[in-house]
C-alpha cells in the first residue's frame, strides 16, 4: 500500500510538472545570482542588494513548487488542475512540498542566525557599555567660537566650563571633569564615542558669537546612548549680562534633565562671586592660560588674574588663581621658590578669607604650604578643600605630592587613583600617577597611562616629558631624546622643556650639546647662569669646586632654608669636597632643620646624611648622634615601604655606610645599578660614596657607566639626534 501511495505520489508530481518546474526554476536562478554576483558591485548597488537577491531566489522555489501543484502552463495558458486521480498521492505531494518549505526555512536560519545573533551580542555590548555610564552622568564639551573674527575662544571655554560648574552643583548629576571633556575637543568620534571615552551618558555641546556687543549662545544636549539630539535651544543677551545667561542656560539643562532623571532638581545653584563682567573675562582668560603650564601662559595668566583682582578685590576665585600661578611658576616658570611663597601667600589667604567654603581656595592654600615644605599643615588644608569640594581634582592631586615627601606611600597612591576618577584625562594628574608606578617597579604600567592620555592629546608637552624621563630612567635613551626634543619643538624657549632636554643630554654626558641649550634659557634670571654652572661641574668635576662654592654663596643671599634644600645640601656636599667641614655644616644644618622634622619628611634625609657626616669629622659626636639614630630610623622605614628599587638600594648603601660597613654599601650601590642607577657623578664626587673609591667593584662601575654613555652618545648620533 505503501508503495502504492509513493508510486502513485511520484506519478501526480511529474503528471502536473511539479519536478520540472522546480529543475528549471533552479536552473534559472542560479544564472541570476551568476549575474548579480558579477553586475551589482560595478554598478554602485550596496552589499544588501545581493544579500535580497539571494533571499528571494530562494523562497521563490517552494512558491514555484506550490504554484506548479495546483497550476498547469501550456499552449491554451494558466488553467487550473481539475484533475482527481490520486487524492492520497495529492494530499502527500502537498506534505513534500510543506516539508520543502520548512528546510528552505531552517536553512535560512541557520545561514543568518550567527549574524543575527553576533548583531545582538554587539548592541548587548554598547549597551553594557552605555549602562556601565550613570544614567545621570553629564559631560561638557568644548563651546564652539563661531564669531566672526574667531577670538572668543577663550569666552566660549569660560562659558562651558562656568555651565560645567553650575551642574556640578547639583546633588543629582555626575559632571565630567573639565579637563577630560575639553581634550576631546577637536575629536572626529561620533557622539557615543565621546561618552564612552568621558564615561558619560549625556552630552551637552554648543557654540558662542559674539558681534555688535551682544552674545548669542546655542546648547544641545544629546543621548550618548543613541548619539541622537533630544533638546537644543539658543540664547542672545548683551556681552555684560553674561552671569543671567549662564543661569538661564544651566536651569534650562537641569530642566530638561530632571524630567528625565529621578533625583535630579530644575534647580542649579549660583555661587558667582563677582558680578564684574569684565573681572569675570580677564578670569576665565587667566584660567585658560594656566592649564597650559608652560612659562608664557602661566606670565599671561598672573596678568590676567591681577587685573581680575584689580577690577573685583572681593573676586576670591582669581585670587586663588594668582596665588596658585605664582607657586607652579617654580615649576614651569623658573621663578625662585621664595620668591613664588612670598607672592602667592597674601592671595591665598586673601582667598580663603573672601570664601572660606570655597574648596579651591584652601588647596590653593595647601599648595603654598607644600612648595614651602610645610608639609603636616599642607595636608590639613587639602583634606579641607577635598570636603568642601569633593569635584576639584588639584585638591587630591597635590595631597598625593605631600604624602610622597612624607614617604606615606599607599596614601600617595590612594589619592592619585582618586583625582584620576575626577579627571581621568589631565596630563598632569596622569603624569603623577605614571610616575609612581614606575617608581614602584613597573614602568610599562607607567608607559601605558602616558600613551592612553596621549593618544587624546599627542603633543602635549607635560607628558612628553615624563615619557622623556621614564625612559631615560629605563636607559631607553634614544626613545628619551626624541620625546624630549618634541616636547620642546612645541614650546623651544620653554624653561620646563629646555631643562628636561638638558637633563636627557647629561644623563648620557653630553656636555656641548647641553651647553647649547642651557645658552636658550633666559637670560634674565638666575636659572641660566646656575644651569650652566651645574653643566661645567658635571664636565670638570672637582677643578670647579671653587665655583660652585662660590654660586651656592650667591643663591643662598636670596634663597630661604625651606625653599632651597636641594642647593643647600648641594653647597654642604661641595664644601665637604673641598675640606671645609665648618661651612659644610652651615648649610646643611639649614637643609636639615631639626632631627623631629625627618618623621614628617623623608626628603630631608639626603642633608641629613650628609650632616652626620661632617659633625663626625669635626669631632661633633654628640651632635652627630642626636641626628644619626633618627636618620637610621627613618631609613629603615623608608626601606621596608619603597617599592622603587634604585631608591632602596641607595638609601641601603647610606646606612651601610654610616654604620661603617663599606663593603656592604658597595653591594647595594651595585644592586642600585643593576635596577638602573645610573648618576655617575654621585658616584665620583659624592663625600659619603668616598670610603668606597678604593675597591676596584666602584672603579669597574664608574668604567661600566661612562662605556654605557658614550655608547648612547654615538647612537643619537647615527640617529641624527645628536
Amino acid at each position: 500500500m505503501e508503495r502504492s501511495l509513493l508510486r502513485e505520489t511520484w506519478a501526480e508530481l511529474k503528471r502536473r510538472r511539479v519536478v520540472r518546474a522546480g529543475i528549471a526554476y533552479a536552473v534559472v536562478g542560479w544564472v541570476v545570482l551568476q549575474a548579480a554576483e558579477i553586475t551589482f558591485e560595478p554598478l554602485g548597488l550596496p552589499p544588501w542588494a545581493l544579500t535580497w537577491t539571494v533571499l528571494g531566489v530562494v523562497l521563490g522555489f517552494p512558491v514555484v513548487l506550490v504554484m506548479s501543484w495546483f497550476f498547469d502552463v501550456s499552449t491554451r495558458g494558466v488553467t487550473r488542475e481539475r484533475g482527481v486521480t490520486g487524492r492520497a498521492g495529492a494530499a502527500f505531494a502537498v506534505a513534500m512540498v510543506l516539508l520543502a518549505v520548512a528546510g528552505t526555512a531552517w536553512w535560512l536560519y541557520g545561514v543568518y542566525a550567527p549574524a543575527r545573533l553576533q548583531q545582538a551580542a554587539g548592541s548587548a555590548t554598547e549597551s553594557t557599555v552605555i549602562g556601565a555610564a550613570p544614567i545621570n552622568s553629564v559631560g561638557v564639551l568644548p563651546f564652539t567660537d563661531l564669531s566672526p573674527q574667531r577670538d572668543q575662544g577663550f569666552l566660549a571655554d569660560g562659558i562651558a566650563e562656568e555651565l560645567l560648574d553650575r551642574l556640578a552643583r547639583n546633588e543629582g548629576l555626575k559632571v565630567a571633569s573639565r579637563t577630560s571633556s575639553f581634550a576631546l575637543r577637536g575629536s572626529s568620534a561620533d557622539m557615543r564615542e565621546l561618552g564612552r571615552q568621558l564615561g558619560v551618558r549625556w552630552l551637552l555641546e554648543g557654540s558662542l558669537r559674539k558681534a555688535s556687543g551682544r552674545v548669542r549662545v546655542t546648547a544641545q544636549l544629546i543621548d550618548a546612548g543613541s548619539g541622537f539630539h533630544v533638546w537644543s535651544e539658543s540664547y542672545e543677551r548683551p556681552d555684560k549680562d553674561l552671569f543671567a545667561l549662564q543661569d538661564e542656560i544651566a536651569v534650562a539643562i537641569a530642566d530638561e534633565l530632571s524630567s528625565r532623571i529621578e533625583g535630579v532638581v530644575a534647580e542649579v545653584p549660583a555661587e558667582a562671586d563677582t558680578e564684574n563682567g569684565e573681572a569675570l573675562q580677564a578670569y576665565l582668560k587667566g584660567r585658560e592660560a594656566w592649564r597650559k603650564r608652560s612659562a608664557a601662559s602661566l606670565k599671561e595668566a598672573e596678568t590676567r588674574f591681577a587685573k581680575a583682582v584689580e577690577l573685583d578685590p572681593q573676586f576670591a576665585r582669581a585670587w586663588s588663581g594668582l596665588a596658585d600661578t605664582y607657586l607652579l611658576q617654580t615649576d614651569y616658570g623658573r621663578r625662585p621658590v621664595e620668591e613664588a611663597i612670598r607672592l602667592a601667600e597674601p592671595a591665598a589667604v586673601k582667598a580663603v578669607e573672601l570664601r572660606p567654603k570655597l574648596g579651591e581656595a584652601w588647596a590653593s592654600l595647601g599648595l603654598l604650604r607644600l612648595t614651602a615644605g610645610q608639609y603636616k599643615a599642607a595636608k590639613s588644608s587639602l583634606e579641607q578643600a577635598m570636603r568642601l569640594d569633593p569635584r576639584y581634582e588639584m585638591a587630591p592631586m597635590w595631597l598625593a605630592t605631600v604624602y610622597a615627601n612624607m614617604g606615606q606611600v599607599e596614601k600617595r597612591h590612594e589619592v592619585l587613583l582618586k583625582a584620576v576618577e575626577l579627571n581621568p584625562l589631565e596630563p598632569v594628574i596622569n603624569v603623577n600617577l605614571a610616575e609612581l608606578m614606575a617608581s614602584n617597579g613597573d614602568p610599562q604600567g607607567a608607559r601605558e597611562v602616558l600613551q592612553r592620555v596621549l593618544a587624546i592629546t599627542p603633543d602635549e608637552p607635560t607628558l612628553l616629558r615624563s615619557v622623556a624621563i621614564l625612559e631615560m630612567v629605563e636607559r631607553n635613551y634614544l626613545a628619551a631624546l626624541r620625546a624630549a626634543r618634541k616636547a620642546l619643538a612645541s614650546d623651544p624657549q620653554g624653561p620646563a622643556n629646555l631643562h628636561t632636554m638638558i637633563d636627557v643630554e647629561l644623563q648620557i654626558e653630553d656636555f656641548d650639546a647641553a651647553s647649547e641649550l642651557a645658552r636658550r634659557l633666559p637670560d634674565d634670571t638666575r636659572d641660566r647662569y646656575t644651569t650652566q654652572q651645574w653643566i661645567e661641574f658635571r664636565r670638570g668635576g672637582l677643578e670647579m669646586l671653587p665655583q660652585m662654592a662660590g654660586l651656592v654663596d650667591e643663591l643662598a643671599r636670596f634663597s630661604s632654608s625651606s625653599g632651597n634644600t636641594d642647593m643647600l645640601t648641594l653647597g654642604g656636599m661641595i664644601e665637604m669636597r673641598r675640606g671645609n667641614m665648618a661651612r659644610a655644616v652651615e648649610w646643611l644644618q639649614q637643609a636639615a632643620g631639626t632631627p623631629e622634622q625627618l618623621e614628617s619628611n623623608f626628603e630631608l634625609m639626603n642633608p641629613a646624611s650628609l650632616l652626620v657626616i661632617a659633625l663626625t669629622a669635626l669631632s661633633e659626636g654628640e651632635q652627630a648622634q642626636r641626628w644619626a639614630q633618627p636618620l637610621l630610623d627613618t631609613a629603615d622605614i623608608v626601606i621596608r615601604q619603597e617599592g622603587n628599587a634604585v631608591r632602596r638600594h641607595m638609601i641601603e648603601a647610606m646606612v651601610a655606610v654610616h654604620r661603617d660597613d663599606p663593603q656592604a654599601a658597595a653591594r647595594a650601590l651595585q644592586a642600585a645599578y643593576d635596577a638602573g642607577y645610573r648618576d655617575r657623578w654621585q658616584v665620583l664626587y659624592d663625600p659619603r660614596l668616598a670610603p668606597l673609591q678604593a675597591y676596584p667593584e666602584m672603579k669597574a662601575l664608574q668604567q661600566r657607566m661612562a662605556d654605557e654613555f658614550a655608547a648612547a652618545r654615538e647612537q643619537a648620533a647615527r640617529a641624527g639626534l645628536d
